[in-house]
């Protein structure tokens, strides 16, 4: 009874492996690529956001490479907007860290927006 019972478990196990690999297989070569754009940027203005800065551009860069499945990261423009404390500090150490992230002041970024629009 038990030697039954135990193969009827395995066959199940078995067979929802194979259907699993088989929805990935068809997924991986149906599925549209996600939309890539290197003009494109997200724009984070911040004031004393210490604390919260790097957390926020983690999760950022997390949450796009799951939805495009680990093929896409947006850059990312950090805006500093007069901050007191250490927040361009960790902005500037996380531009300099990846080559994906900018870091610039808001009169600089007051210029770049009348030179592009």
């Amino acid at each position: 009874m038990w030697c039954i019972l135990w193969k009827s478990i395995i066959t199940v196990l078995v067979i929802y492996a194979v259907i699993n690999i088989f929805q990935k297989t068809i997924s991986a070569i149906f599925c549209r690529e996600p939309y890539k754009n290197e003009n494109v940027f997200i724009v984070i203005k911040v004031k004393n956001q210490e604390k919260k800065l790097e957390g926020v551009i983690r999760s950022i860069i997390w949450k796009n490479l799951n939805v495009s499945r680990g093929g896409y990261i947006p850059n990312i423009l950090i805006v500093d907007t007069g901050s007191e404390d250490s927040t361009p500090i960790i902005a500037e150490k996380l531009s300099n860290d990846y080559s994906f992230i900018f870091f610039v002041t808001e009169d600089r970024f007051e210029k770049m927006k009348d030179y592009f629009l």
